[in-house]
């Protein structure tokens, strides 16, 4: 039967771990065991007691020792030994404890004495390895706020539409040619005016625009940036206006950027970093500002990291953390003393879909820690589990919605 969430302190009354019940239940069973029915007692003319002692100390040896009616405590040792030695690692001794070698106990009380030290011995391991688990598992700090990309840093702004130099007619030369179907992705071939411009005439140009003859508006512009013989840029004009721009960036002679341009700005870019022939970054903006980054990190062809940005600073990411085509985390960052932080942090654990696990972070004097993690264990939409941090990633409350779902 499900019950209501209540947040309880960790310190108080902890519920002893499964291995716990079982170790006091056999303890408790041990003790209850019948022990070895006591042996005939021989003869006395018969034991090396009355081969080899006075008869005042074979009195007094007899006199402490226990009557055949009381088992000793000694038969249940052996189980809580092996208790003991599966639990804290270790072989109890004989001589162990110092009460269990006081002298002026008997055999009897000294026996229950080092029971009674093995017992304690077991609780306090238990103790120790509980809070062994508990700081392994439970002291975790949020992880350092993911770094703006490269990409990002440089171009939260929309860039601008890149200008044409202003350059004499004269140092151009011209004339009129067609361009046939498909060239320019064209259905018909197309009259245009070409001019070119090579500065150092070596017979490789360092631009070529083409023009309409009518209306003298550009409708294409072909560049050598960096001036080694190459083409590296094209550009392409609607109505006279720059529309999209393909860069070269390492030299090949083949785009690896494709650039949009609308109003006079950029509006997407999409790009191939690696320069394997797989677009694997997309940026789009609107108005002045970057609105989405959209990453393919595996250059598989599909989309693995979304991130959305307003007023230039990101508000959640998605990513597909284990690449196999569904997201998997999701991230809401904030905005602390004019930094980025992350806020919260949803992950789905099983690759079912859906989240299962919820963490909350607090950002304060420039470090961000885990404060809060609610867990769905049963994956029926509903929190099981909601563990309660401190600021120095202590577990200090954990509450269990369900009876079924106690940790053993």
């Amino acid at each position: 039967m499900r019950r209501a969430l209540a947040l309880e302190p960790m310190p108080a009354a902890r519920p002893r771990p499964l291995a716990l019940a079982l170790c006091l239940t056999a303890l408790a069973c041990a003790s209850r065991a019948p022990g070895p029915a006591p042996e005939a007692t021989p003869p006395p003319s018969s034991t090396r007691l009355d081969q080899t002692a006075p008869t005042a100390a074979r009195a007094g040896a007899e006199a402490d020792a226990p009557t055949p009616a009381a088992p000793s405590q000694a038969a249940d040792r052996p189980g809580k030994l092996l208790i003991y030695s599966a639990i804290t690692g270790h072989v109890a001794l004989d001589d162990a404890g110092a009460a269990a070698q006081d002298p002026t106990l008997s055999p009897a009380q000294r026996e229950v004495a080092r029971t009674s030290e093995i017992e304690s011995e077991i609780e306090g391991e238990l103790e120790r390895q509980e809070q062994i688990q508990v700081d392994e598992q439970t002291r975790q700090k949020a992880p350092p706020p993911p770094a703006p990309a490269p990409e990002d840093s440089g171009r939260l702004e929309a860039a601008e539409a890149p200008p044409d130099r202003e350059l004499p007619a004269e140092l151009f030369t011209q004339e009129r040619v067609s361009i046939a179907p498909g060239e320019w992705g064209n259905t018909n071939p197309i009259e245009v005016l070409r001019r070119t411009l090579d500065a150092d005439r070596n017979g490789h140009p360092e631009e070529i625009r083409y023009s309409d003859p009518g209306s003298g508006k550009l409708l294409r512009v072909e560049q050598d940036l960096d001036f080694d013989g190459t083409m590296d840029s094209w550009k392409t004009y609607a109505d006279g206006t720059l529309s999209v721009r393909l860069r070269d960036e390492n030299g090949d002679g083949k785009a690896d950027v494709w650039e949009r341009y609308g109003n006079g700005r950029l509006t997407q870019v999409a790009s191939d970093r690696d320069h394997d022939g797989v677009r694997d970054l997309f940026l789009r903006y609107q108005g002045n500002d970057l609105v989405e980054r959209l990453e393919d990190a595996n250059d598989d062809g599909a989309i693995d990291v979304v991130v959305t940005y307003q007023a230039r600073q990101r508000v959640k990411s998605e990513e597909d953390e284990t690449h196999n085509g569904a997201m998997d985390t999701w991230t809401t960052f904030a905005v602390v003393d004019g930094k980025e932080v992350v806020a919260r942090v949803a992950r789905d654990s099983r690759d079912e879909g859906k989240p299962d696990v919820f963490e909350s972070y607090e950002t304060a004097g420039g470090e961000t820690r885990l404060m809060r993690r609610e867990e769905d264990l049963n994956r029926d939409g509903k929190i099981d589990v909601v563990s309660v941090y401190d600021r120095k990633g202590r577990l200090v409350q954990r509450a269990i919605s369900d009876d079924a779902l106690a940790p053993l």
